[in-house]
């Protein structure tokens, strides 16, 4: 692990050496327009070619040789939505792992019981009652835990909402409160603990998304919308953290689950329930702890999901729904031709 992160850190000295000569010295002296860029286009390829050379030796050498999870013990886990299902399965687990827990729920009861399961176990806890879409209220709480307990090294922002109905049966505060919960929540969260990961210059931030965030969803119009926003907040904020070395060391993590048993999800109906239906939060939660120990960018349960989705979506769009109807054989488009 630590030749990988040598091997890493070179390149990227290199790299940004080669930026800052080419900068005061090769642009001064080349000029910037016509056959004098030439020269920089020709060194520029070179650098390229040698990056991607990199990456591919990387990735097969992790395949050969998979990277050590880290360790969890001194971590301290934050987790939204603690009080049940993939949430409660999360901060279980994480203790047993050596992590102390901070659980955060609505749900007063369903949170302390958690937190006394987790203590019965020898497991370090605390946990507090929130409501996560209230801002005001999530950056004083952030505040009090950093001035009372500890600075948080690790947020799972876990706590989702779900209502599926047409989109003209919704009512407003219905769709309001999805996005709250589902989109801005993240926001509130992020906001309230990035601040002190940047000052100590290390921690990692885990979004539970969804497959409603990579492909739409009849019935579901306020959720999708929701994590495809999540998607973009993800996506946006990790390349800010790496484009600023003294944010490098600071990790972000996209889950993206198809069907968890946790009640939330309408049971799957696809073609293929035989081969993939759903899997226990207890499962899923494991899946993710060891993505997360890899520091993994993107999650996908199941594994292939995220993938099939990306080689779907280069299809045309009529291509796409003849197969999107294909996949879900009980659904209404299976009758229509586009």
């Amino acid at each position: 692990m630590s030749r990988r992160n040598i091997f890493v850190r070179s390149v990227g000295s290199a790299a940004r050496k080669f930026r800052a000569i080419q900068e005061v010295w090769i642009l001064p002296w080349w000029g910037s327009g016509g056959l004098t860029t030439v020269p920089l286009w020709t060194v520029d390829t070179v650098v390229l070619i040698v990056k991607l050379c990199s990456t591919c030796v990387m990735a097969i050498f992790k395949v050969l040789i998979p990277p050590a999870m880290k360790s969890l013990h001194g971590e301290t886990v934050l987790i939204t939505g603690a009080g049940n299902g993939l949430g409660r399965e999360l901060a279980l687990q994480f203790a047993e792992l050596g992590a102390t827990v901070i659980c955060w729920d609505s749900d007063a009861r369903r949170n302390n019981s958690v937190i006394d399961e987790i203590r019965s176990k020898d497991g370090d806890c605390f946990g507090y009652t929130v409501d996560i879409t209230a801002r005001e209220q999530v950056a004083s709480l952030a505040a009090r835990m950093r001035r009372q307990l500890t600075d948080v090294s690790m947020v799972i922002s876990n706590a989702g909402a779900l209502t599926c109905a047409p989109f003209n049966h919704l009512r407003p505060d219905a769709i309001a409160r999805i996005i709250e919960v589902n989109l801005l929540a993240h926001f509130w969260l992020i906001q309230a603990f990035l601040p002190s990961m940047i000052e100590r210059r290390q921690g990692h931030i885990i979004a539970i998304n969804s497959s409603a965030g990579l492909m739409p969803c009849p019935e579901m119009i306020p959720y999708c919308a929701a994590k495809f926003g999540l998607k973009g907040l993800m996506d946006s904020i990790t390349e800010e953290l790496r484009l600023d070395t003294w944010t490098k060391n600071i990790h972000t993590t996209s889950v993206y689950l198809a069907t968890v048993s946790t009640g939330l999800y309408p049971p799957p109906s696809h073609r293929f329930t035989a081969w993939y239906s759903e899997i226990t939060a207890k499962e899923a939660a494991r899946i993710i702890i060891e993505g997360v120990r890899k520091n993994h960018k993107n999650i996908s349960i199941p594994s292939f999901m995220k993938m099939l989705i990306a080689i779907n979506n280069l299809m045309p769009y009529r291509i796409w729904i003849i197969f999107y109807d294909f996949f879900n054989f009980g659904h209404r488009g299976w009758f229509y031709f586009c």
